[in-house]
């Protein structure tokens, strides 16, 4: 590599034999070195860039799959990320350009060729470029191999969205993030794009039978599933087996590079920003007319709420005189009820100190009438013993008449048998007798 200014295209491959030698040839002419990263092609790709090795190419590097398992799975594109920021730190030179085997980068300018064009981006300030992809696609099968296939299809259609980012050459720095972006843009500190996009020709296929081997053979069977689920390697999504790969010439557009290279002069991203800036401003500005629409709208519903609201505010000032008015006659009512209030009060306190009394006097009252009733219950007692004792008294007084009863007719029995006796004449015969016996006896 020279001592002067200096380009490196690192470039991946993966059997692209049909095209690798005008693809590496072509950035040789236009005074960029190439380093070569050779992804496990079976065909002559290596062979076709080993003719180069010395003479614009700096080495070919057969990348060894990490394991088994990756090479089962064939393609892991991240890991050729990692390595291309890695050599992009390690080889000396001013820039660099993460370049496919399939596409051709120009510089906007006619006639000055990519090394040229770069220099004149560093010395303008700028450290990274982007380019305007276009797709150019078969129109017929005719292509062989070795043919210059921009001479062979000559029509384009401009990238898929997720394809236009396209910010891949950039001056050497030591912090670069390529896998991040899947390798859409170079992203590093300080990043200052050049607002003229370069130029960037894509043949990702070139006929039929290529077709089908590159897309269901060689690529979407190879495809990490860890790099399908980040939204990478879309690109064939749509294809199916059968398909057609030929395009009809009528649905592309002729390549004219003056035409190109103007539009990419008028429509630079400084363009662009303006553009989006102008669109976000002609949104915002839309945004503003409809919400100054609305606040007329709501301005006039106001308006209306606020003729009403006056209206009732009319209203209500008259009930509010009224209510005024009322409130003084309470007023005044409120004041002799007050002084009435004070004079009751007094009345009350005196009445409360009588009340007072007259508690102390039914305290004492009560306190008698309980002592009262103690005794009233103890004479109740006793009343009932002694009435007990009495009805005893009574019932044995019953008895006793009962036998006095029983004893005078008795005692009236032997009066009579006495007097009967005293009149009979044995009691006289024996009267001599009785009274003998009864001297006789003490008696």
């Amino acid at each position: 590599m020279s001592s002067g200014f200096s380009v490196v295209a690192i470039i991946a491959a993966y059997n692209e034999a049909d095209i690798i030698d005008r693809v590496v040839g072509d950035l040789i002419h236009q005074g960029v070195h190439v380093y070569f990263l050779d992804d496990g092609s079976t065909d002559c790709t290596v062979a076709t860039v080993e003719k180069h090795l010395g003479r614009g190419v700096l080495a070919i590097e057969r990348l060894a799959p990490a394991n088994a398992n990756d090479a089962a799975r064939g393609f892991d594109w991240e890991r050729i990320l990692l390595r291309k920021a890695q050599l992009a730190r390690e080889l000396d030179a001013d820039w660099f350009i993460h370049h496919d085997a399939d596409e051709f980068r120009e510089s906007p300018w006619f006639g000055v060729p990519l090394l040229e064009a770069i220099r004149r981006v560093d010395a303008l300030g700028f450290n990274a470029i982007d380019f305007a992809s276009l797709d150019f696609w078969p129109t017929h099968d005719r292509f062989r191999a070795g043919d210059d296939v921009r001479e062979a299809f000559t029509s384009y259609a401009v990238s898929a969205p997720y394809d236009r980012l396209q910010i891949r050459c950039w001056k050497k720095t030591a912090d670069l993030d390529l896998a991040s972006t899947g390798g859409h843009e170079a992203r590093f500190p300080g990043r200052n794009v050049f607002p003229l996009r370069f130029l960037l020709r894509h043949y990702p296929i070139r006929g039929q039978a290529h077709g089908e081997r590159k897309v269901f053979r060689e690529r979407q069977g190879r495809f990490n599933p860890r790099e399908r689920a980040r939204g990478w390697h879309v690109q064939y999504d749509g294809v199916r087996e059968g398909a057609s790969f030929l395009r009809d010439p009528a649905t592309l557009t002729p390549y004219d590079p003056d035409a190109v290279r103007l539009n990419l002069a008028l429509r630079h991203r400084g363009v662009e920003a303006l553009e989006a800036s102008l669109r976000d401003a002609t949104a915002a500005a839309e945004d503003h007319r409809r919400e100054l629409e609305h606040g007329r709208e709501e301005l006039g519903r106001t308006q209306s709420e606020l003729a009403g609201r006056q209206a009732d505010l009319v209203q209500t000032q008259a009930e509010l005189g009224r209510t005024q008015a009322e409130l003084g006659r309470a007023e005044t009512e409120l004041a002799r009820t007050r002084v009435e209030l004070a004079r009751t009060l007094a009345d009350l306190s005196a009445h409360g100190a009588r009340i007072a009394t007259l508690n102390g006097v039914v305290d004492t009252r009560t306190a008698e009438l309980a002592a009262a009733r103690t005794e009233l219950v103890a004479r109740k007692t006793e009343l009932a013993t002694r009435s007990a004792e009495v009805e005893a008294l009574r019932h044995a007084l019953g008895q006793r008449l009962d036998e006095i009863e029983r004893w005078r007719a008795g005692v009236a029995d032997q009066a009579r048998q006495l007097d009967e006796l005293h009149r009979s004449l044995s009691w006289r015969w024996t009267a001599p007798a009785r009274a003998a016996y009864r001297l006789i006896s003490g008696r």
